[in-house]
């Protein structure tokens, strides 16, 4: 060291900067864990499952195929094979699971709807109004479907699969321009016959369609008949309407 010069030792402080950054650090990371443990907390412990849209299907059907169940953590559950599960049933067309914080689970369910019954041996199935087989009953009840006749439908025909047939479709598109009055009117519907498409109402008066041609025209000539007549009380002692061409319907009565 050369002689005449001092070495001057300075000892450095701690930078205030330095000891802020540690302190937002600290409360950063415990402010991570407290959230972490909160969110995993019994406070979203699922203690309620509430299902809507539901008519054919009941609540504790679509609780059991979500697989969901009270107590679980509201965030831990998933949606997305939740909903896979419940639309595996046939009566399925739609389903959405949501949260609901704290501790809510909705479920929203779009229902197939029911529109028509077939014929088969041993029993007969249920439609939508797409040809899809919702599920099979052995005989016919209290809120009962319009019947499709005049296919050969197999018996084995499963649940969930669709009936392909330009027959069935006529029938359906009958059904589609029916409302409340007319299905609870029409007990029956004939498609053996393209040429010759008949229908019955409850009380066994026979309608007339004649052809597929102009359907819609002679079905909505034949809602008219049915309207005045119901309201005169008359269409029991109807034998058969036709409106199978074109003008006026024929009623012809029963003797």
């Amino acid at each position: 060291m050369e002689e005449g010069k001092r070495v001057r030792y300075v000892r450095r402080k701690n930078r205030p900067g330095n000891v802020k950054w540690l302190i937002k650090t600290l409360i950063l990371v415990f402010c991570l864990f407290s959230g972490y443990y909160f969110i995993h907390s019994s406070f979203f412990a699922i203690s309620s499952i509430e299902v809507l849209g539901i008519k054919e299907l009941t609540s504790a059907q679509i609780v059991a195929l979500s697989g969901l169940s009270k107590g679980e953590n509201i965030f831990q559950i998933d949606r997305s094979a939740a909903e896979s599960k419940i639309a595996l049933n046939t009566m399925v067309a739609g389903v959405e699971v949501k949260r609901k914080l704290p501790r809510s689970i909705q479920i929203n369910i779009l229902e197939r709807v029911p529109v028509a019954l077939i014929p088969v041996t041993g029993g007969l199935i249920e439609i939508d109004h797409e040809g899809l087989v919702l599920k099979k009953v052995s005989q016919i009840n209290q809120e009962s479907r319009t019947i499709i006749t005049g296919m050969d439908i197999p018996s084995t025909m499963a649940v969930g699969k669709k009936v392909s047939s330009e027959k069935l479709e006529m029938g359906l598109a009958m059904i589609a321009q029916m409302d409340e009055e007319a299905r609870k009117t029409i007990a029956e519907i004939n498609v053996f016959n393209p040429q010759k498409i008949l229908a019955y109402t409850v009380e066994g008066t026979e309608v007339r369609f004649g052809n597929q041609e102009d359907f819609q025209e002679k079905f909505t000539r034949f809602l008219q008949v049915l309207k005045e007549v119901k309201d005169g009380d008359q269409l029991k002692n109807i034998e058969y309407i036709d409106v199978s061409f074109s003008g006026k319907p024929v009623i012809f009565y029963r003797k």
